[in-house]
């Protein structure tokens, strides 16, 4: 799969979890900026399960496609 801009591939996914490869992050900010997609789902769980054994050498972002969590979830800095 071809490397994209993190945003792009948010909006191909509505309201979906999303496990992305990243490729390039913004090393100041540390704000990712595009990689690949390994992975989608409406459900967490699934994303998370792949993360047991995660690609080695790999740096992964866990993404909720939408600006707002499902209802019962929350984000914590």
């Amino acid at each position: 799969m071809k490397s994209k801009k993190i945003e792009t591939i948010k909006k191909s996914y509505h309201r979906e979890w999303l496990l992305i490869s990243l490729d390039k992050v913004d090393e100041s900010t540390t704000t990712p900026i595009s990689g690949k997609l390994i992975s989608h789902s409406p459900h967490r769980e699934d994303i998370y399960r792949l993360l047991l054994k995660p690609p080695k050498g790999k740096k992964l972002l866990v993404e909720f496609s939408e600006d707002t969590f499902p209802e019962g979830y929350a984000a914590a800095f």
